[in-house]
Protein backbone atom coordinates (compact mmCIF):
# COMPACT_ATOMS: atom_id res chain seq x y z
CA UNK A 1 0.00 0.00 0.00
CA UNK A 2 1.10 3.56 -0.72
CA UNK A 3 -0.18 6.95 0.34
CA UNK A 4 -3.05 8.34 -1.76
CA UNK A 5 -3.51 12.11 -1.86
CA UNK A 6 -6.97 13.42 -0.94
CA UNK A 7 -8.41 10.06 -0.05
CA UNK A 8 -10.94 10.07 2.86
CA UNK A 9 -8.25 9.56 5.52
CA UNK A 10 -6.13 12.40 4.12
CA UNK A 11 -9.13 14.74 4.02
CA UNK A 12 -10.10 13.79 7.56
CA UNK A 13 -6.55 14.50 8.72
CA UNK A 14 -6.63 17.95 7.13
CA UNK A 15 -10.00 18.65 8.78
CA UNK A 16 -8.63 17.73 12.22
CA UNK A 17 -5.64 20.05 11.76
CA UNK A 18 -7.75 23.07 10.90
CA UNK A 19 -10.36 22.34 13.58
CA UNK A 20 -7.63 22.24 16.22
CA UNK A 21 -6.22 25.50 14.83
CA UNK A 22 -9.68 27.04 15.21
CA UNK A 23 -9.80 25.93 18.86
CA UNK A 24 -6.45 27.62 19.50
CA UNK A 25 -7.56 30.86 17.86
CA UNK A 26 -10.82 30.91 19.84
CA UNK A 27 -8.90 30.34 23.09
CA UNK A 28 -6.80 33.43 22.32
CA UNK A 29 -9.61 35.67 21.02
CA UNK A 30 -12.51 34.82 23.35
CA UNK A 31 -11.91 36.40 26.79
CA UNK A 32 -13.53 33.65 28.86
CA UNK A 33 -11.29 31.07 27.19
CA UNK A 34 -8.03 32.97 27.75
CA UNK A 35 -7.14 30.80 30.76
CA UNK A 36 -6.46 27.96 28.31
CA UNK A 37 -3.90 29.89 26.25
CA UNK A 38 -0.86 29.12 28.43
CA UNK A 39 -1.47 25.35 28.81
CA UNK A 40 -2.34 25.06 25.11
CA UNK A 41 0.84 26.94 24.22
CA UNK A 42 3.03 24.68 26.37
CA UNK A 43 1.34 21.57 25.01
CA UNK A 44 1.86 22.63 21.39
CA UNK A 45 5.53 23.46 21.95
CA UNK A 46 6.16 20.13 23.70
CA UNK A 47 4.46 18.20 20.89
CA UNK A 48 6.34 20.13 18.19
CA UNK A 49 9.84 19.71 19.60
CA UNK A 50 9.26 16.40 21.40
CA UNK A 51 7.87 14.68 18.32
CA UNK A 52 10.93 15.69 16.28
CA UNK A 53 13.43 14.69 18.96
CA UNK A 54 11.65 11.38 19.53
CA UNK A 55 11.79 10.63 15.80
CA UNK A 56 15.50 11.43 15.51
CA UNK A 57 16.32 9.61 18.74
CA UNK A 58 14.40 6.53 17.65
CA UNK A 59 16.14 6.47 14.28
CA UNK A 60 19.54 6.78 15.94
CA UNK A 61 18.75 4.06 18.47
CA UNK A 62 17.71 1.64 15.72
CA UNK A 63 20.65 2.50 13.47
CA UNK A 64 18.32 3.87 10.78
CA UNK A 65 19.39 7.52 10.83
CA UNK A 66 21.26 8.77 7.79
CA UNK A 67 22.62 12.21 6.95
CA UNK A 68 20.87 12.13 3.56
CA UNK A 69 17.50 12.72 5.23
CA UNK A 70 18.01 13.02 8.99
CA UNK A 71 19.55 16.49 9.32
CA UNK A 72 16.91 19.18 10.05
CA UNK A 73 17.63 21.26 6.95
CA UNK A 74 14.20 21.33 5.31
CA UNK A 75 12.22 24.53 5.78
CA UNK A 76 9.58 22.56 7.67
CA UNK A 77 12.27 21.31 10.07
CA UNK A 78 13.44 24.84 10.79
CA UNK A 79 9.84 26.01 11.09
CA UNK A 80 9.38 23.55 13.98
CA UNK A 81 11.93 25.35 16.12
CA UNK A 82 10.98 28.83 14.89
CA UNK A 83 7.32 28.28 15.81
CA UNK A 84 8.23 26.72 19.16
CA UNK A 85 10.42 29.73 19.96
CA UNK A 86 7.71 32.19 18.97
CA UNK A 87 5.17 30.50 21.21
CA UNK A 88 7.11 31.86 24.19
CA UNK A 89 9.10 34.83 22.92
CA UNK A 90 8.62 37.39 20.18
CA UNK A 91 11.56 38.21 17.96
CA UNK A 92 10.24 39.73 14.75
CA UNK A 93 12.58 38.14 12.21
CA UNK A 94 12.14 34.69 13.77
CA UNK A 95 8.36 35.13 13.69
CA UNK A 96 8.54 36.18 10.04
CA UNK A 97 10.42 32.99 9.14
CA UNK A 98 8.01 30.91 11.22
CA UNK A 99 5.04 32.49 9.46
CA UNK A 100 6.19 32.33 5.86
CA UNK A 101 8.15 29.07 6.07
CA UNK A 102 5.42 27.51 8.18
CA UNK A 103 2.73 28.35 5.64
CA UNK A 104 4.78 28.18 2.45
CA UNK A 105 6.53 24.88 3.12
CA UNK A 106 4.13 23.14 5.47
CA UNK A 107 0.86 23.90 3.73
CA UNK A 108 2.23 22.45 0.50
CA UNK A 109 3.52 19.46 2.44
CA UNK A 110 0.18 18.56 4.05
CA UNK A 111 -1.75 19.04 0.80
CA UNK A 112 0.66 16.97 -1.33
CA UNK A 113 2.70 14.89 1.16
CA UNK A 114 5.95 13.28 0.07
CA UNK A 115 4.96 10.01 1.77
CA UNK A 116 5.45 6.42 0.72
CA UNK A 117 3.40 4.87 3.53
CA UNK A 118 -0.34 5.09 4.24
CA UNK A 119 -2.40 5.46 7.41
CA UNK A 120 -1.99 4.16 10.14
CA UNK A 121 1.81 3.80 9.99
CA UNK A 122 4.03 5.65 12.49
CA UNK A 123 5.57 7.75 9.70
CA UNK A 124 2.08 8.89 8.66
CA UNK A 125 1.31 10.09 12.19
CA UNK A 126 4.73 11.65 12.64
CA UNK A 127 4.50 13.52 9.34
CA UNK A 128 1.07 15.01 9.92
CA UNK A 129 1.64 15.65 13.62
CA UNK A 130 4.75 17.67 12.82
CA UNK A 131 3.34 19.59 9.88
CA UNK A 132 -0.09 19.96 11.43
CA UNK A 133 1.34 21.44 14.64
CA UNK A 134 3.41 23.92 12.62
CA UNK A 135 0.27 25.11 10.85
CA UNK A 136 -1.68 25.26 14.11
CA UNK A 137 1.12 27.28 15.69
CA UNK A 138 1.32 29.75 12.81
CA UNK A 139 -2.45 30.26 12.71
CA UNK A 140 -2.58 30.59 16.50
CA UNK A 141 0.23 33.16 16.59
CA UNK A 142 -1.12 35.23 13.71
CA UNK A 143 -4.91 35.10 14.02
CA UNK A 144 -4.98 34.38 17.76
CA UNK A 145 -2.08 36.28 19.34
CA UNK A 146 -1.91 38.91 16.55
CA UNK A 147 1.80 38.74 15.81
CA UNK A 148 2.60 41.38 13.13
CA UNK A 149 3.69 40.87 9.52
CA UNK A 150 4.60 43.83 7.29
CA UNK A 151 5.66 44.38 3.70
CA UNK A 152 9.27 44.53 4.89
CA UNK A 153 8.74 41.03 6.30
CA UNK A 154 8.23 39.79 2.75
CA UNK A 155 11.54 41.28 1.61
CA UNK A 156 13.48 39.97 4.61
CA UNK A 157 12.15 36.43 4.26
CA UNK A 158 12.83 36.43 0.51
CA UNK A 159 16.48 37.37 1.08
CA UNK A 160 16.99 34.92 3.96
CA UNK A 161 15.30 32.08 2.05
CA UNK A 162 17.52 32.55 -0.99
CA UNK A 163 20.68 32.76 1.11
CA UNK A 164 19.66 29.64 3.00
CA UNK A 165 18.83 27.81 -0.25
CA UNK A 166 22.30 28.63 -1.56
CA UNK A 167 23.81 27.15 1.60
CA UNK A 168 21.69 24.00 1.31
CA UNK A 169 22.53 23.72 -2.40
CA UNK A 170 26.24 23.71 -1.50
CA UNK A 171 25.59 21.09 1.18
CA UNK A 172 23.71 18.93 -1.35
CA UNK A 173 26.58 19.22 -3.82
CA UNK A 174 29.19 18.27 -1.23
CA UNK A 175 27.32 15.32 0.29
CA UNK A 176 25.04 14.09 -2.51
CA UNK A 177 21.81 14.89 -0.66
CA UNK A 178 18.56 16.45 -1.85
CA UNK A 179 17.43 18.82 0.85
CA UNK A 180 14.82 21.39 -0.25
CA UNK A 181 14.41 19.19 -3.39
CA UNK A 182 17.06 21.28 -5.11
CA UNK A 183 18.56 18.30 -6.95
CA UNK A 184 15.50 16.25 -7.91
CA UNK A 185 11.74 16.27 -7.51
CA UNK A 186 9.83 14.56 -4.68
CA UNK A 187 8.71 10.99 -5.33
CA UNK A 188 5.06 11.92 -4.70
CA UNK A 189 3.12 14.19 -7.05
CA UNK A 190 3.59 17.85 -6.13
CA UNK A 191 3.54 21.38 -7.51
CA UNK A 192 7.15 20.92 -8.67
CA UNK A 193 5.94 18.47 -11.31
CA UNK A 194 4.42 21.40 -13.21
CA UNK A 195 7.60 23.48 -13.18
CA UNK A 196 9.58 21.53 -15.76
CA UNK A 197 12.71 19.35 -15.49
CA UNK A 198 15.78 20.01 -13.38
CA UNK A 199 17.38 22.56 -13.23
CA UNK A 200 14.64 24.69 -14.80
CA UNK A 201 12.15 23.95 -12.07
CA UNK A 202 14.46 25.83 -9.68
CA UNK A 203 13.55 29.03 -11.51
CA UNK A 204 9.93 28.04 -11.18
CA UNK A 205 10.42 27.52 -7.45
CA UNK A 206 11.86 31.02 -7.18
CA UNK A 207 8.76 32.40 -8.87
CA UNK A 208 6.55 30.33 -6.58
CA UNK A 209 8.48 31.67 -3.58
CA UNK A 210 7.87 35.29 -4.59
CA UNK A 211 4.18 34.72 -5.32
CA UNK A 212 3.71 32.72 -2.11
CA UNK A 213 5.29 35.41 0.05
CA UNK A 214 2.90 38.03 -1.31
CA UNK A 215 -0.11 35.69 -1.11
CA UNK A 216 0.57 34.91 2.55
CA UNK A 217 1.04 38.62 3.23
CA UNK A 218 -2.40 39.48 1.78
CA UNK A 219 -4.43 38.62 4.92
CA UNK A 220 -2.41 41.18 6.85
CA UNK A 221 -2.74 43.75 4.08
CA UNK A 222 -6.50 43.48 3.65
CA UNK A 223 -7.72 42.37 7.09
CA UNK A 224 -5.37 43.93 9.63
CA UNK A 225 -7.79 46.76 10.47
CA UNK A 226 -10.90 44.57 10.55
CA UNK A 227 -9.30 41.78 12.54
CA UNK A 228 -7.13 44.20 14.58
CA UNK A 229 -3.82 42.49 13.89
Amino acid sequence: MTFQTFNPVHLATLAVIFLVALVYVLAARVPRLNKWVKPLTIFLAVVLVGNELLYIGGALAKGLWHYSWGIPLQLCDLAIFAVAYCLFRHKQWVWELAYFWGLGGTLQAVLTPDLRVPFPSYIYFKFFLTHGCILIGVIFLSAGLKRPITFHSVLRVWVITNLYSAFVGLFNWLFGTNYLYLCRKPAQASLIDYLGPWPWYLLGLEAVLIVSLFVYYLPYYFLKDKLKF
